[in-house]
């Protein structure tokens, strides 16, 4: 068996006769751009390499590819596509299947001549056009609108929704503290946090819990405490659009209020609707004076808890908070003050599009109140009659307890309203019966002109006999203790809220919100205000921040005991607490780098019970190059007590977690703290770390590509076993998985950099990138008779993958899994057009990124 080459003609003459006769013909066509005509290459040692092929832009050989797929634009899925020869073209194929439901095409009959198993695109759908993009492995298809099935903007095919794989995971978030005080009160206090929220994923079911511990000791006098705030198992019903939960978790509140519950639960869930058509936590705004712990509590129960520096904070990233229920919000300074408020939580007047419902059906014994064995069933349901008017119908049982609810949301041009009345009968003790009313109504608007933005104002009024399910089980409780029962519900008459921001373009952003609340039974009235303005001039940011708050303490609670204390009079209350505080921040970098680090100062007036003036001065910023090291100091001082103090703050962020370190000091105290925060995933490859994970997490594989970037992974990165997490997915909707190759082994290589997935609620998605392992080699080969191989001939490895082509001067570049093997090049379809290249890197250099070789491509059929 020999070659097909003429080894008789010098390489060099034959270049140059292709190179002149190749300008020949740029010249007389008069053309600009190069073109391959592989007849200048007959009866060379070039030839036989096809490579005409190359001509075209929209060249593609024959084959399957996973590609992307766009659809008049859009981005439609992620799937392999044959590509055949048809009419001296290649042109893509699809099946049936795939047309209907992955394209949502209406193709006409199937032609009795085609192949079912793969029909050209203009043949099923005439009027069609593709174009592919092989660098970007993207597929542009061109339909004729009517041709589809058309679906809402940011639909996702239920056949493209993944389930995921079998994973388990845990966050975690450490923190330690400890304090020395100085004085009369003296002493030394240690306090410890450790936050968990993790799950197990099988298939469609979701295992999760969600518990923290608490530790403290002050002198000598230690405490623990494990609060589990919930344990559930849940999956998705895609058939029914809705959520099965089952366990120990929580109602919505968005028509009642929400109920701790341990059962079953069956619901809507909206996620599974389009972009096009579709949940909410609030806002905790507050101010701190020193570097302090702010902790977050729901119904009694701890829902979240961070470090805050000096000045007005915002926290918005709370966990699923999305049921009703205020929020009990503790301020604990570094000197060891506290000071509480609540953040009231009403759920904004929602619409719906006509036709659409939502429902939610509850069963199980409450947790929170009583003595958690007593069973309730609740029953909600909405539906959007019109484009303006949504109807609301709603029914909560239990023993010796009814409540129903009818209301419902009008759409109007000067805004939303959202109205809702509730009847309760109860049984609140054994001879005592209470029935009443509540009324809900809620308003929402911004108005253009002005750009204000009525975010929420609401209102709400009790009879006196109208009692809450939680309410009555808890007085039930508490009457057989004979202990009294009290909540920020309970015999609640009025209560108003109001949340407005006003834009004022180039002067800056105005902010109210507030709330006041009275009650039955000579309960004081309860205030919050808080009012702040904000504008930018030049490079300087200020914040003028005025906050109002009042609480009201008794000596006694509320509800009547037989044989025990009667109820308090207005007089006997222990105590009231006000406090008001005017801020003034100021902010501006120091320098014009997007480095540079910024100073602050603040400036807090206090007045009402805890009176006094505080100054704090600092300066934060990042540090590295990729800035995944923050910092920030500040010194103070304060008019009352606490005198002058100072703080330091560290952070690092890494591809597994993020350290945080700080110390405070002032005459009085000394406090220092650490922590830790992130997440361990645990798979059929291992376990990954990573800086958390979110309910719906990716778990990125690229074997071999350790060190790779994850984008968008909060500084994850491949680690060596070829696995990295992707914190958060959208879930139901298309999420971009891309790497960046910057910081990649040497011995590595990406095959593809970017995948899309639309994961289903709380999956865990394996998402694998294909690479290319070994050492990078460039062959120079020859024949047996010393001539260059065919230029554009295919190179494979010994699996059998294309992994690239014989390029200029018979240079092959590869990658090598072992010390020695050897490779296929094949320039056409007869046995002798094909040979195997040895490589041996046991004598080469290794001190070279790309290790250079020569090797001889023998006959494959002299291989046998």
């Amino acid at each position: 068996m020999t070659f097909n080459l003429d080894s008789r003609r010098a390489p060099t003459a034959s270049l140059a006769l292709g190179g002149l006769a190749l300008a020949a013909s740029v010249l007389a066509h008069g053309e600009t751009g190069y073109h391959f005509d592989d007849r200048l290459l007959l009866g060379s040692d070039l030839a036989g390499g096809s490579l005409e092929r190359f001509n075209r832009a929209d060249h593609t050989d024959p084959g399957t590819y996973q590609v992307d797929i766009y659809l008049n634009g859009q981005f439609r899925s992620r799937a392999p596509v044959t590509f055949r020869t048809s009419d001296q073209r290649v042109e893509p194929c699809f099946s049936e299947r795939f047309l209907r439901r992955s394209l949502g095409a209406q193709p006409g009959p199937v032609p009795l001549s085609g192949n079912d198993d793969c029909q050209g695109l203009a043949i099923r759908l005439p009027g069609s056009t593709f174009s592919l993009d092989m660098a970007r492995l993207r597929l542009d298809l061109s339909v004729p609108q009517a041709l589809l099935d058309i679906k809402p903007r940011g639909y996702v095919s239920p056949d493209e929704w993944d389930a995921g794989s079998s994973m388990a995971f845990v966050n975690y978030d450490a923190n330690l503290y400890r304090s020395d005080f100085d004085g009369n009160s003296g002493g030394r206090s240690d306090y410890g946090y450790l936050g968990l929220n993790g799950g197990i994923n099988l298939g469609l079911w979701r295992l999760r819990h969600q518990s923290n511990y608490t530790y403290s000791d002050y002198n000598g006098s230690s405490h623990g405490d494990w609060n589990s705030i919930r344990s559930y198992a849940q999956r998705a019903l895609p058939g029914l659009r809705s959520e099965l939960t089952l366990g120990e978790s929580y109602t919505e509140g968005n028509l009642f209020g929400s109920m701790g519950y341990r059962g079953l639960r069956l619901a809507t869930d909206d996620r599974m609707l389009p972009d096009s058509q579709r949940q909410y936590a609030p806002l905790v705004r507050g101010t701190a004076t020193t570097n302090a712990r702010v902790v977050i509590s729901q119904n009694g129960k701890k829902i979240h808890e961070t470090t805050v520096a000096p000045g007005p904070f915002v926290i918005s990233d709370l966990y699923g908070t999305s049921y009703d229920g205020d929020l009990d919000v503790q301020v604990i300074e570094a000197d060891g003050s506290e000071s509480r408020f609540s953040v009231p939580f009403s759920a904004v007047p929602e619409s719906m599009r006509p036709g659409l419902s939502r429902y939610s059906a509850t069963l199980g014994q409450a947790r929170q109140y009583g003595d958690g064995d007593d069973l309730f069933g609740d029953l909600t349901y909405q539906h959007g009659l019109s484009n303006a008017l949504t109807a609301n119908l709603g029914a909560r049982v239990a023993e010796d307890y009814l409540a129903l609810l009818g209301g419902g949301v009008l759409a109007t041009p000067y805004g939303a309203f959202g109205l809702n009345t509730t009847f309760s009968s109860a049984r609140v003790e054994e001879d005592e019966h209470e029935q009443g009313w509540r009324i809900g109504l809620n308003y929402s608007r911004t108005f253009q002109p002005t750009n204000t933005m009525l975010t929420l104002a609401g209102y709400r009024y009790s009879t006196e006999g109208y009692r809450d399910l939680g309410d009555v089980l808890g007085s039930r409780t508490a009457a057989d203790h004979g202990e009294h029962w009290d909540s920020s519900n309970y015999k609640q008459r009025n209560q108003f809220t109001l949340l407005i921001n006003q834009g004022l373009g180039g002067y800056g952003n105005l902010y109210l919100s507030g709330s006041t609340s009275d009650y039955y039974d000579g309960k004081n009235r309860d205030t919050q205000l808080q009012f702040g303005y904000s504008n930018t001039w030049r490079q300087l940011s200020y914040n003028i921040a005025y906050s109002r708050q009042e609480t009201t303490w008794y000596r006694g609670d509320l509800v009547p005991v037989a044989g025990g204390p009667q109820p308090p009079s207005p007089i006997d209350r222990e105590g009231r607490n006000r406090t008001n505080i005017l801020t003034l921040n100021v902010s501006m970098p120091l320098g014009s780098s997007s480095r540079a680090p910024t100073l602050s100062a603040m400036a807090a007036r206090r007045s009402g019970d805890s009176s006094g003036t505080s100054y704090q001065t600092g300066i934060n910023g990042t540090l590295g190059e990729d800035r995944t090291l923050s910092y920030a100091v500040a010194a103070g001082h304060d008019s009352e007590g606490q005198g002058s103090n100072w703080n330091g703050n560290l952070q690092k962020q890494t591809a597994v977690a993020t350290l945080n370190v700080g110390y405070a000091e002032s005459s009085d105290y000394r406090q220092v703290n650490g922590g830790v925060r992130g997440a361990a995933v645990l798979h059929g490859g291992g376990l990954t770390l990573g800086p958390y994970v979110g309910d719906t997490f990716a778990l990125v594989e690229a074997r071999g590509a350790s060190g790779a970037g994850v984008r968008g992974g909060q500084g994850a990165r491949i680690d060596g076993n070829g696995f990295a997490v992707v914190p958060s997915l959208s879930p139901y909707r298309y999420n971009p998985i891309s790497l960046d190759p910057q910081g990649i082994s040497e011995n590595a290589e990406l095959m593809e950099t970017e995948r899309k997935i639309a994961p289903y609620a709380g999956a865990s998605v394996r998402v694998e990138f294909k690479t290319l392992t070994g050492h990078p080699l460039l062959i120079q080969a020859r024949t047996p008779g010393g001539t260059p191989l065919p230029l554009g001939a295919d190179v494979f490895d010994s699996q059998g993958v294309n992994i690239g082509m014989v390029g200029q001067g018979s240079q092959v570049y590869a990658r090598a899994e072992g010390e020695q093997g050897r490779l296929r090049v094949q320039w056409g379809n007869a046995p002798q057009d094909s040979c195997h290249l040895p490589y041996d890197l046991k004598k080469a250099r290794r001190d070279q990124v790309l290790i250079r070789l020569q090797a001889t491509c023998t006959p494959a059929s002299a291989q046998r």
